[in-house]
């Protein structure tokens, strides 16, 4: 009579075991479908953020543009106003004297000339008008833009690098044009934007020594955004792929700032 009251005890025990397990398995599966969520929800922000500032970004390079060429205009009819003289022409070279003909011996002399030698003109030199430097080309260019962008004139700055980058596509400095780029939008403080532009450094250059730069000004960006986990996500990516750069003590160091 015991034998069927052990059996049901063993059964109920080991149907309370199950039921157990399949709770612990549910929740580890909910946690991760959770998790799952909301990383994509992020992506998605991220990608229409990234959308969002690309078209911003267009509309900021046309205004640019216009700015520029407004300006060139503006020197133009301030110089023509002004009355600026035009740089003098060249002065033309002295005619060859003509070539002496000796008459035959039976001629009669020549005749004594009558009119004097003329002699050559010496024109004093005019004023030299103001003569704007021409502009500077390839890594000139590159030099300036960065200049601008060290002394905290974002805009200046990213208008002449966007130029370098548009007359020197092939140049060995365009990881760097791309990064200080994105500087200028990180001082400005539009941290969506200088994250897309960091983003294309490690994107086109990965193994660029402007890469690990890059990935630490993502990682402050998002910290500056509220974003703890994405910074915390850039920080370990960085001390991954570039362990002995020279931005990593720095990364390390917000890494544990940030509790990561």
């Amino acid at each position: 009579m015991r034998k069927p009251g052990i059996f049901i005890v063993v059964c109920a025990l080991g149907l309370t075991g199950c039921a157990g397990k399949m709770d612990a398995q549910r929740g580890l599966s909910e946690e991760w479908r959770l998790r799952s969520l909301e990383e994509n929800f992020l992506n998605f922000k991220e990608t229409q953020r990234e959308q969002e500032e690309r078209a911003r970004d267009q509309q900021r390079k046309l205004l640019d543009r216009v700015r520029v060429v407004e300006e060139s205009l503006a020197r133009v009819h301030e110089q023509l106003g002004t009355g600026k003289a035009l740089p003098p022409p060249l002065p033309s070279a002295p005619l060859a004297p003509a070539p002496h003909v000796s008459a035959p011996h039976s001629a009669a002399p020549p005749a004594a000339a009558t009119h004097a030698p003329v002699e050559p003109t010496i024109h004093a030199a005019a004023p030299q008008a103001d003569v704007e430097p021409a502009a500077a080309t390839g890594k000139g260019l590159y030099n300036q833009g960065m200049t601008l962008v060290r002394a905290e004139k974002g805009e200046e700055g990213r208008a002449v690098l966007t130029t370098f980058l548009e007359t020197d596509p092939q140049s060995a400095l365009v990881p760097n044009a791309v990064y200080w780029i994105g500087e200028s939008y990180y001082l400005e403080k539009n941290y969506p934007q200088a994250i897309l532009t960091f983003k294309d450094v490690t994107r086109r250059f990965p193994k660029h020594h402007k890469a690990a730069a890059a990935l630490l000004k993502i990682a402050m960006c998002y910290q500056m955004l509220g974003e703890k986990d994405n910074a915390t996500l850039y920080l370990r990516a960085l001390l991954k792929g570039h362990p002995k750069s020279e931005p990593a003590p720095a990364a390390r160091k917000l890494l544990s700032e940030l509790g990561g």
